[in-house]
């Protein structure tokens, strides 16, 4: 077989992506590719099994190699596989590869953390094309993809949608101290449903994200330390009732791209995350605050979802002034010159910094 023959293959439910197992005449790959982002990060591969004899050593070129002796658990001459499953992981951008309910290979959402390549169900130690799948890792993502299994299922019922739906709002509404005024649906129809639950209290209007948290964010596994702590989030605005309705679209606007380019670019937003927008007049950037880090900051009280902690990121509008500060000195050192740390979420027209 000296052509290359696409055993499998499914598009993801939340990325532009596409997951794959491809078969050429000296191994299986499992691969995931991702069209929309930068050329080094379009392509993630792993090892799945050999067609062939093996060679004696690793190959040390970029291409796609077999897997040597002393590295797979397989007969040596090489095996067929009949993958039939692909079974996507919660943040849309990780998957794993099975065969009548066993797995194959997983391509998980720590890929290429230490040059980590995915697990395969014949690997023996690890190499760049593949790491072992011991038995405390095989039971550890057996019971994943179960869950896993259920997820899906859940969100293809529009029960689901409903019960989500009441959830968020009853949350909003519980923070308002009131009914909520407003919904904006910013999913452009399509799925997953997202939208900006808004409310007022105390002179204030909110705008507060629903269902992003049903999600988990790609790629923070690799950067961010207790990553499961941070990987769900909503975002919120709030401005004073006098300039509400000036600004507030610009804000649920922003909330609606960075929901998409999440996902498009693999990429994620935790406390002290910036991101540059200027529909705001006077301002250049939204900074992201997590209550969790500021003592006396408001916040709705969302419940765990999937074991996970939901965060709020208040999106904070900056100047150009305040947002080449933190570039430079972190964010800490930014809250550290706020004139009141507590309001510091709440946009009245006025810079919130001195510096």
């Amino acid at each position: 077989m000296k052509e290359k023959k696409t055993l499998i293959l499914s598009d993801s439910p939340l990325c532009p992506a596409q997951a794959f197992c491809e078969q050429t005449e000296n191994a299986v790959y499992f691969y995931i590719f991702y069209p929309t982002r930068d050329r080094e990060k379009q392509l993630k591969r792993c090892w799945v099994c050999n067609c062939r004899e093996a060679p004696d050593q690793l190959d040390a070129g970029d291409k796609l190699s077999m897997m040597p002796k002393g590295t797979f658990s397989h007969a040596r001459e090489g095996i067929t596989v009949h993958p039939d499953c692909i079974i996507w992981f919660e943040d849309g951008d990780s998957a794993a590869l099975l065969e009548k309910g066993e797995i194959l290979a997983v391509i998980p959402p720590n890929y290429g953390l230490y040059d980590f390549p995915g697990f395969a169900k014949y690997a023996v130690g690890q190499n760049r094309y593949a790491w072992e799948l011991d038995e405390n890792t095989k039971n550890y993502m057996n019971k994943k993809i179960r869950e896993l299994d259920v997820f899906w299922q859940l969100n293809g019922s529009q029960k689901f949608w409903e019960g989500a739906q009441e959830y968020h709002l009853k949350v909003c509404d519980a923070f308002f101290g009131s009914e909520h005024t407003g919904y904006y649906a910013i999913d452009d129809r399509k799925f997953p449903m997202r939208a900006v639950v808004e409310g007022q209290k105390h002179g204030v209007t909110y705008g507060i994200t629903a269902f992003l948290s049903n999600f988990t964010q790609p790629a923070i596994e690799r950067y961010v330390r207790d990553a499961q702590q941070h990987r769900r989030i909503e975002f919120g605005f709030a401005a004073v009732n006098a300039l509400a309705d000036s600004v507030k679209m610009e804000a649920y606007n922003c909330f609606m791209s960075l929901a998409k380019y999440i996902y498009a670019d693999g990429t994620f937003f935790t406390h002290g995350h910036t991101n540059t927008w200027e529909g705001i007049p006077g301002c250049h950037a939204f900074l992201f605050l997590n209550p969790r880090a500021i003592s006396g900051m408001e916040s709705p009280v969302f419940k765990d979802f999937g074991n996970d902690p939901v965060n709020l990121l208040w999106a904070v509008p900056i100047t150009k002034e305040e947002y080449d500060f933190t570039v430079e000195y972190g964010v800490n050192k930014l809250l550290a010159r706020a004139k009141d740390l507590s309001r510091v979420h709440i946009f009245d027209g006025r810079p919130k910094f001195s510096v």
